[in-house]
């Protein structure tokens, strides 16, 4: 693989394979400040929450900001389209869209910012400019070239053709001019958030603020919790207990960090498009089989490592796509043969897999099946998962020696290629691209290639499969049958966060991936006087 291909990939994957931000700043507290320039006057019927907020942290959603306040960004943001529980996208600020080729026409409602103004074309044009440039947004936005437009009208123009593009539109449309430029001795606290359109307004200045009910949102039309008090938390360690102490109401955990800690609270799971694989290197010969690649995938058990390395917070997977995206629903998968050990054994020996040496490696006349799995071992949840497998393919006497790596080392491992195998797990954009896998210096580093009959070489079929499939010249059935063939890399689960929330909630608490606050439009609670 060419040099610049793994640069690439390593700066990819350290982007990509990010935990959490931490949720601490400086100790610098903020100065006193009324904020009464900033504070919304409405008058509002009782009802409140309270939420917990970074310390020394801003709500700029275009700044490098704590996963607790990106938490908090989809409450004062509205955007073109939202991403629903089926993964699907859906109108938010968008009337309708349409897309020809490398063209994506989105017409805008009618919709005001907090302060009155119309929402026009040219904030879509500006929001857009900011994401580009934003850490964050970025990566779902790479396949976008520019914006253009005037009124209520504006036209995205893509790179290549993709007809999932639409979903990428989730970003936080602000007023143009309002995003505050970040210097480089500039702390986070004193960058005042750009205006928004959500569902809820910011009142006061950080972190002696509180969000208040955006009565001129179409969503709030039945909403009952006007005001969400804001709890400055100095870290996340202690995030669970401040839960569990009444400190604030809700909290959204990604599970990231490999580790679920119980609180007595409620909880609903929140399905992530964050994919756990299995990865192969394809300078590794016996990884050039297609069967063989297949073979491991069968050998391996979803739902046990679902159940017992990621403790029931996963969702088992076979076809590289998240199963709860709706698109899936129709997709027949082998799912009921891929963990199939007796198949396995049909196909390895068929590939001349028959016997097993002095070592107790199964092998052929040339070659064994021998090999490492590196794995980052600061994750439990995927150590855990690790050993699984490694005990898994052992059925059939395929051997496996674990590497664990810290993570600076692991991702470098995986960018230079210096693995056999490797345990991975990549966030999946909205528009479901799987270009980290399936193109040149993607940051899973997967150039997988087959072996022919003849001796030579070629790339799995998945990556122009892969390509056509985004033009609309591959349906997805047909993509996921190919893939299982070629099994360019191995699907094991699509990992769960965690909504907690308090026993004050009377009404179910239904959050996403990208919008923890999914349905607080029907939120309902009990007065904090019943409960104390």
């Amino acid at each position: 693989m060419k040099k610049i291909n793994k640069i690439l990939a390593l700066l990819s994957a350290l982007a990509l394979l990010a935990g959490l931000c931490a949720c601490g700043g400086k100790e610098k507290k903020p100065e006193a400040d009324s904020g009464e320039e900033n504070k919304i006057e409405q008058q509002l019927p009782e009802g409140s929450i309270t939420l917990p907020i970074a310390h020394n942290d801003t709500l700029d959603p275009f700044k490098n900001i704590s996963s607790v306040n990106r938490s908090l960004v989809t409450l004062l943001y509205d955007s073109l389209i939202c991403i629903d529980e089926n993964f699907q996208p859906q109108p938010l600020l968008a009337e309708n869209y349409s897309l020809n080729g490398t063209q994506l026409s989105v017409t805008l409602k009618a919709a005001a910012f907090s302060d009155g103004s119309a929402v026009t074309a040219q904030d879509v044009i500006y929001s857009f400019e900011q994401a580009k440039k934003s850490d964050y947004y970025s990566p779902r936005l790479k396949g976008f070239d520019s914006a253009q437009g005037s009124g209520n009208s504006v036209v995205f123009s893509l790179k290549k053709a993709d007809i999932f593009a639409v979903s990428s539109l989730d970003f936080p449309i602000v007023k143009s001019g309002t995003v505050q430029p970040q210097g480089e001795e500039t702390e986070l606290y004193k960058i005042i958030p750009p205006t928004g359109s959500g569902r809820y307004i910011l009142s006061g200045s950080l972190p002696n603020a509180t969000l208040v009910l955006n009565q001129s949102n179409s969503r709030n039309a039945n909403a009952e919790i006007y005001t969400i008090n804001l709890f400055e938390i100095n870290d996340s360690d202690g995030i669970a207990y401040g839960l569990q102490i009444g400190n604030y109401d809700c909290w959204y955990n990604d599970l990231s960090g490999g580790e679920y800690f119980r609180v007595n609270a409620g909880l609903s799971v929140v399905p992530t498009n964050n994919l756990v694989y299995l990865g192969f290197n394809s300078d590794k010969k016996i990884f050039q089989n297609p069967n063989v690649r297949r073979a491991v995938s069968m050998l391996i058990s979803r739902e046990e490592i679902v159940s017992q390395g990621f403790q029931g917070h996963a969702a088992a997977a076979w076809l590289p796509f998240n199963p709860a995206w709706s698109a899936m629903d129709a997709i027949a998968s082998n799912g009921s043969a891929a963990s199939s050990k007796d198949l396995a054994l049909q196909i390895l020996e068929g590939e001349g897999y028959t016997s097993v040496n002095t070592y107790g490696y199964r092998c052929s006349n040339a070659l064994s099946l021998n090999c490492t799995l590196t794995v980052c071992s600061g994750n439990s949840f995927k150590t855990a998962a690790a050993e699984q497998i490694k005990g898994q393919l052992a059925a059939l006497n395929f051997n496996v020696k674990i590497i664990q790596l810290d993570y600076k080392d692991y991702v470098r491992a995986v960018a230079e290629g210096n693995y056999d195998m490797y345990l991975g797990e990549i966030k999946i954009p909205a528009n479901m691209s799987l270009d980290e896998f399936l193109t040149s210096g993607g940051a899973a580093n997967l150039n997988v290639y087959r072996e022919n009959e003849d001796g030579s070489e070629e790339i799995s079929a998945c990556f122009d499969a892969y390509d056509k499939l985004k033009k609309g010249e591959y349906s997805l059935s047909d993509f996921c049958m190919l893939f299982e063939t070629e099994m360019p890399f191995v699907p094991v689960c699509y990992r769960n966060g965690a909504q907690v929330y308090s026993r004050r909630f009377k009404s179910e608490v239904k959050g996403t991936c990208y919008d923890n606050f999914y349905n607080i439009n029907t939120w309902k609670v009990e007065s904090n006087e019943k409960t104390e």
